[in-house]
């Protein structure tokens, strides 16, 4: 009997730390795809996040140019507006933004 606990021994013996060493190596690949992930999420959230800003400050100076062909249809600002050079300027809220409108007259009046 004592031959075979020998043996048992020898080979509980040579495959010590074999474990730990599959154990690690499974972790490490764990953690490199865990932050792979990770990074991949952040940098996607990041992304989405300055196209709906862009998207929003585009809307909102098209919608800031409506208003002021609006306001020279239909607001009076062509008989502010008398001279070449002469220009208004103002500001408003569109979208949370503030929109700064110039309108300059460049061409002498019909």
């Amino acid at each position: 009997m004592s031959a075979i606990s020998n043996q048992k021994s020898e080979i509980r013996n040579s495959e010590s730390g074999q474990a730990l060493v599959l154990v690690l190596l499974a972790l490490l690949l764990g953690v490199v795809l865990v932050s792979g992930f990770l990074y991949f999420a952040s940098t996607s959230q990041r992304a989405t996040t300055s196209a709906i800003n862009q998207t929003t400050q585009r809307y909102s100076s098209d919608a800031g140019i409506e208003r002021g062909l609006w306001w020279l249809q239909y607001g009076g600002l062509t008989q502010t507006l008398t001279t070449i050079g002469s220009s208004v300027i103002t500001q408003t809220q569109i979208n949370n933004l503030t929109v700064t409108i110039i309108i300059t007259r460049t061409t002498p009046s019909p």
